[in-house]
């Protein structure tokens, strides 16, 4: 039982210690700030406020109209909103680069062959026709009609 004094001591001295810093806590707790009409209480550790005003010689508090979850709901929405869309983006990004890169490739050498062949085949053939408009004006006596 002795030894059981000095733990209780101990134990007691703890909470006696702990219990003023409690009641500072709650001593700052609320922020009032004068209005027209009345006070406003704001409550530090939740972020309540509340409407205070004077009637009949005794003071009430109405708790305000709190919007913050519904905004908080918003910004969530908001959030994973631009999460999506920044992703989207991301992939339209990447696909219009494989297209470009699609796109940029140069010529291989079958390719190019192909359209000299087309090149020199077409001189030709206007080549032919202009030769063969020569010849017709050149045949052609003047005075003559075609």
């Amino acid at each position: 039982m002795t030894g059981r004094i000095p733990f209780l001591a101990a134990v007691l001295g703890v909470v006696f210690l702990s219990v003023p810093s409690v009641a500072q806590d709650q001593l700052g707790r609320f922020t009032m700030k004068e209005i027209d009409d009345g006070l406003l209480r704001l409550d530090t550790q939740t972020g309540e406020v509340s409407y205070c005003r004077k009637t009949n010689a005794t003071w009430a508090c109405d708790t305000a109209s709190d919007d913050r979850s519904v905004l908080a709901d918003e910004v969530e929405r908001l959030q994973e909103e631009n999460a999506g869309l920044r992703n989207r983006l991301a992939e339209l990004e990447k696909k219009s680069v494989d297209e470009d890169a699609d796109r940029l490739k140069l010529p291989n050498d079958e390719d190019l062959d192909k359209v000299v062949d087309f090149m020199d085949r077409l001189m030709r053939r206007f080549y032919a026709f202009t030769k063969s408009m020569r010849d017709q004006i050149e045949d052609k006596k003047p005075g003559e009609d075609t």
